[in-house]
């Protein structure tokens, strides 16, 4: 029992039923409205006609009434007449006086009284009102009639009396009946048809929409090979396309976060497993005392490494979060690159490595670009480094600034190794390091494979634009584009 009220329940709750049904509950009662309209129409045309027959004969009879009473015709001419109006109407004519006796008619019913259920009519034609209605007679053998019954007033020699035409209404029912079944026929026909086309609408509309419901829950599984068909073009079909790219975006940001956490595991295991080495050879006495300086330097250089990478880490989240990273101002691009390359030139130094900075004319007007000047530092050391690592000794580092009217372009060039098409269309994933070979030497720390991912992101947040070309065994170079405040 109570899997059925849970099946009725899903069912009353389900889009595809409650479309079908709202749309079915209207066309029935557009279908009902236009029944009871054409019906009302058609019975009123059929009784209008009626009416208009019996106002006639109403009067004719009047004038018979006035004939008798100005001595022109007398009763048993009227009696005859009365027959004759009689069969046209194929119904009978009662002359009543004001005790509800027949007085005149077409029929043998002369001296007797009105059936009690025409006395309503009747009183009513006393008071001086015309009108007609449905009277149900029950004849001798147990037949049940409906008689069509008009009644109007009448002053015979100053006595009030009621006229009283009346004809079996058979006929008329039997006409309004076929009009009846004339007009439900083709509706309910029609009925038929418009449900089963709003279902098919219904399992059309409903089903896509059900469909993704299915691929939802099963997304929620962890199941990102869901897929929903798409077999329309319109904005179900565009919503279910949607859907399909929502998935495809879920499957490779599920991919990323498997090769982040995959990466950041590599990365600090490596370390970690050098420390714990070397401090349990130290404890177990298998490394001399006199070369414990030599393995805690190296352990210094390992914690150093696990504080950049964890450092680098905590910056990338913020930046990708939208965290507030970015204190943006006007400033002089040169002046900022100038100081930046001011931290720099020790570690260059270092290197053997020639420094070239190329700067407008300081004579023309300097150009402002909206930055945060912090930011622009760690964007230009996080470059100068990249190309330290792979530049050698006697190579040269050349940066240069080129304003123009709508932008301001930041070149860093160098003489380093360079980078194959493979290499350059990676170097902004993270944990990517281009041929770590190249940077095996014992005077190169090894890099987070960070610094250009945080460089990417933070030239995108500050409306800029990085561009990179290489070639191997030529160098690479670095082209940083930002909008110039006019």
């Amino acid at each position: 029992m109570a899997k059925v009220r849970r099946w009725i329940v899903s069912k009353y709750n389900s889009l595809y039923l409650k479309i079908f049904l709202s749309f079915l509950a209207t066309c029935v009662l557009f279908f009902a409205g236009l029944f009871l309209f054409w019906n009302y129409y058609f019975t009123d045309l059929f009784y209008k006609d009626k009416i208009e027959l019996m106002e006639k004969r109403n009067v004719e009879v009047t004038r018979l009434m006035n004939s008798v009473q100005d001595g022109t015709i007398t009763t048993r001419e009227l009696k005859y007449t009365i027959r004759i109006l009689a069969r046209s109407i194929n119904g009978q004519v009662w002359l009543v006086d004001e005790k509800g006796t027949i007085l005149n008619g077409s029929s043998d019913s002369e001296g007797r009284g009105i059936p009690k259920q025409m006395d309503a009519l009747f009183i009513d034609g006393l008071h001086g009102h015309s009108g007609y209605g449905m009277v149900g007679l029950t004849m001798p053998d147990g037949r049940e009639i409906n008689l069509f019954t008009y009644h109007a007033p009448y002053q015979l020699n100053g006595q009030p009396m009621v006229i009283i035409l009346h004809f079996p209404a058979g006929d008329i029912s039997e006409a309004i009946s076929a009009v009846r079944v004339n007009i439900m026929v083709p509706l309910l026909f029609s009925l038929l048809a418009v449900g089963f086309i709003l279902f098919v609408i219904s399992r059309k509309l409903a089903g896509p929409l059900q469909q993704m419901n299915r691929a939802a829950l099963e997304l929620a599984h962890g199941d990102f090979t869901t897929r929903v068909p798409i077999t329309s073009h319109d904005e179900v079909g565009q919503l279910a396309a949607s859907f399909n790219f929502m998935v495809d975006q879920l499957e490779e940001w599920e991919g990323t976060r498997q090769e982040f956490l995959t990466n950041v595991s590599h990365e600090l295991r490596s370390p970690l497993t050098t420390l714990r080495g070397f401090i349990v050879a130290m404890n177990d006495k298998v490394i001399p005392e006199e070369k414990y300086s030599h393995y805690l330097r190296i352990c210094d250089q390992e914690v150093q490494r696990l504080q950049r990478l964890v450092t680098d880490l905590l910056d990338l989240a913020q930046i990708q979060n939208g965290i507030d990273v970015f204190r943006m101002r006007p400033v002089i691009m040169a002046e900022t690159l100038e100081n930046s390359l001011e931290l720099l030139k020790a570690p260059i130094a270092v290197k053997q490595i020639s420094l070239h900075v190329i700067l407008p004319d300081p004579l023309q007007e300097p150009a402002q670009v909206a930055l945060d000047p912090d930011r622009f530092a760690q964007i230009v050391q996080n470059l100068i480094y990249n190309s330290l690592k792979f530049t050698s000794e006697g190579g040269t580092l050349t940066v240069a600034l080129k304003e123009q009217e709508h932008e301001v372009h930041m070149y860093i060039r160098d003489t380093g190794a360079g980078m194959t098409d493979a290499e350059l269309a990676r170097i902004w994933d993270r944990f990517y390091k281009a041929d770590e070979a190249r940077t095996s030497r014992s005077d190169v720390s090894t890099g987070t494979g960070l610094g250009l991912t945080i460089v990417k992101h933070l030239v995108t947040g500050m409306d800029g634009t990085i561009q990179v070309r290489s070639r191997v065994g030529e160098g690479t170079e670095f082209c940083v584009t930002f909008p110039r405040i006019a």
